[in-house]
């Protein structure tokens, strides 16, 4: 991936969680929300890139991926819980 990107796409994850949550690494507030949340989140924004210019819209794709990449993470996190309370 191009580092411009990743470095957009962790700036947005930063952005997102300062705003929603306490500040740019509270990922409890992302592991708050279920996938199907995620999900919704998601399809709402890549649904208003379709009606933005080009400029704002790049901006959105960003935002999505920004959730899509906090969603994976957060559901990695909550399944490396479960598996560890159904240990013996």
């Amino acid at each position: 991936m191009n580092s411009k990107i990743a470095a957009e796409i962790q700036a947005e994850q930063d952005h997102g969680r300062a705003k929603y949550g306490r500040g740019p690494d509270d990922i409890e507030h992302d592991d708050s929300h279920s996938e199907d949340e995620w999900h919704m989140y998601i399809a709402e924004h890549n649904d208003r890139a379709r009606l933005l210019t080009p400029v704002s819209r790049r901006q959105r794709l960003i935002a999505v991926a920004g959730l899509a990449v906090s969603a994976i993470e957060a559901s990695d996190r909550q399944r490396l819980v479960a598996n560890k309370q159904a240990e013996p």
